[in-house]
């Protein structure tokens, strides 16, 4: 019986919980920011890094093309136009405090999942 109230426990934790489908936020405290492109998704979606000098590498891992574009207030400081599956770009910008958004720009990647957030904090 005890087995059976903690099974019964962790299946309604696991309800509470949303199963995990909430997404981490990944710190990066370095200024250095790993994205990685799949079919319709960035990965991190949410990413907290510091003002000032912050370098990415985009590797796209899917077998579709894809693009990475970082959004903000001021403008897009980082554009990687095209990226086949296995290639990989490095872009390097000064970024302000605020929120920025990434997004594939390729047809409709975006609205199938393809989008994060970056905020400089």
């Amino acid at each position: 019986m005890p087995l059976l109230c903690a099974i019964a426990l962790l299946i309604a934790a696991f309800a509470v919980t949303g199963c995990g489908a909430a997404t981490p936020v990944a710190r990066v405290d370095d200024g250095r920011v790993a994205v990685t492109l799949d079919e319709y998704l960035i990965s991190p979606q949410d990413i907290d890094v510091p003002p000032g000098r912050v370098t990415v590498t985009v590797s796209n891992h899917g077998r579709l093309r894809h693009s990475f574009h970082l959004w903000g207030a001021n403008g897009e400081p980082i554009a990687v136009k095209s990226l086949f599956g296995g290639d990989s770009a490095i872009r390097t910008a000064t970024l302000q405090r605020g929120e920025y958004r990434m997004v594939c720009t390729i047809m409709n990647h975006a609205e199938l999942g393809m989008t994060g957030r970056l905020i400089v904090r």
